[in-house]
């Protein structure tokens, strides 16, 4: 499996004959299709051009967890530093 990049960046996108263009947002390199319910966008529209602000990394493909183990230390009453 290929991980994808995240980017912050400006997007122009095509909804049938209209261009819309979008500024500043987090888009993840899929099939070339963007889509966002809380921008109002319901159906993946395509993306014509990414003008790329920033580059955020790539996404996580791990499915493990780590395992965090509780401390034996005590911690003082008044500072809490350890003692």
């Amino acid at each position: 499996m290929e991980r994808k990049e995240i980017f912050y960046c400006n997007l122009t996108l095509q909804n049938g004959k209209d261009k819309l263009y979008l500024k500043n947002v987090v888009y993840k390199e899929t099939d070339g299709y963007f889509k966002n319910t809380r921008l109002g966008i319901k159906e993946p529209l395509k993306v014509l051009k990414v003008e790329v602000i920033k580059s955020l990394g790539f996404e996580n493909l791990s499915n493990e967890y780590d395992e965090v183990k509780k401390s034996d230390e005590k911690r003082n009453n008044i500072t809490g530093a350890y003692e």
